[in-house]
């Protein structure tokens, strides 16, 4: 009898157990993967051409509408993973996400397009894929004033691009991209040089400096660097060294507004 009402107990509490789960399951929504198919099986659905689905989904991307698009893709995707028009779904998927831009949906678009470079790695639209990861990064990036974390992680991720799929079609706008992101860094360091300059710490200055023209070689305000190095030396007593960097401004880029100044600064420099 004891057993018999031990054993009954535990039936009890885990039936509880399972009615708490179910509950908390119909409140929460499930796990992700649960609520993939919830939202993607419809019996309406799988009645149509593949095509037909995978086009209502344009549609809706078309709209803008990305949640509504995501169940096309997704019934598509999971319907037919290994067919060529599955594979293009779940990419879709991904991109769905990413015209979503907040920084939540980003990271959401960036797992989606592991995913598909994970499963489908000898796809035509791998470099794609990796291009998009790193566009992630990139649409996440800070103003060169802030923290350049994500300006960085661009950065290696790019590079990354470009030692898988050195020969990928997406080459020239990824060249454009990367240059953003080194113009970036490059300003956050100039940036940095210059408040250096404002407080007299001229070595500082100096050294920052000089690791922009190492660095950065085609850096769009290469014309403020070479200036800002002479305002430098010339702070440091280095007045030939100074007289160097402003003349290569009037030499290297004339027609540049800093020009106009290293053009005073060198007439300062003889008549003092």
């Amino acid at each position: 009898m004891k057993k018999t009402l031990t054993l009954i107990a535990i039936l009890s509490i885990a039936l509880a157990g399972c009615r708490h789960f179910f509950h908390r399951s119909a409140n929460t929504g499930g796990s992700s993967a649960t609520k993939s198919l919830r939202t993607t099986f419809d019996p309406a659905l799988m009645k149509m051409p593949k095509e037909k689905v995978f086009q209502l989904g344009e549609d809706q991307f078309a709209k803008k509408k990305y949640q509504k698009a995501r169940t096309y893709y997704s019934h598509v995707y999971e319907t037919y993973p290994n067919d060529p028009l599955g594979r293009r779904a779940l990419l879709r998927v991904a991109d769905s996400y990413y015209e979503q831009k907040d920084a939540v949906n980003l990271v959401e678009a960036q797992y989606k397009y592991r995913d598909f470079i994970n499963r489908y790695p000898g796809s035509d639209r791998a470099d794609y894929a990796m291009f998009q990861i790193a566009m992630c990064s990139y649409k996440q990036m800070e103003r060169p004033d802030r923290d350049q974390q994500k300006t960085r992680e661009a950065l290696e991720k790019f590079n990354d691009v470009l030692k898988t799929y050195p020969k990928s079609p997406l080459r020239p706008d990824m060249d454009k991209r990367m240059q953003d992101v080194l113009d970036r860094l490059a300003r956050h360091d100039h940036i940095i040089a210059r408040y250096y300059i404002k407080r007299h710490s001229f070595n500082a200055a100096v050294q920052r400096l000089n690791g922009i023209v190492e660095t950065y070689p085609n850096y769009v305000e290469r014309d403020g660097v070479f200036f800002d190095l002479g305002t430098a030396l010339s702070g440091l007593g280095r007045t030939a060294e100074a007289r160097l960097y402003f003349e290569r401004v009037l030499s290297e880029f004339p027609q540049s507004v800093w020009a106009v100044k290293a053009k005073q600064k060198l007439g300062s420099m003889k008549t003092a």
